[in-house]
């Protein structure tokens, strides 16, 4: 069974948004004025999912609680809904 995870992040910061998104989705960091590159991995790097949308996202549901508390530290509204999927 498979968690289809829709959020909203209403009036959050533009700050505390880019803290979230690269927690989630990871970021290339540069380093150095350019000499040392990164790629810092975000949860979803580990985790199988499938992106439909900005803020929906289907996850297994072993993986739907990590996400979930994640989401939360941020303050999102988070909606979940059972699915049948194959990821």
């Amino acid at each position: 069974m498979a968690k289809l995870l829709c959020y909203k992040l209403g009036k959050m910061s533009a700050v505390k948004k880019t803290k979230l998104h690269r927690e989630l989705y990871g970021f290339k960091d540069i380093s150095n004025h350019g000499k040392y590159n990164y790629e810092r991995a975000g949860i979803m790097n580990r985790i199988k999912h499938k992106k439909l949308l900005d803020s929906v996202v289907i996850v297994f549901e072993k993986d739907e609680k990590l996400l979930i508390n994640i989401l939360k530290k941020y303050g999102a509204t988070i909606y979940s809904f059972n699915v049948r999927f194959r990821l």
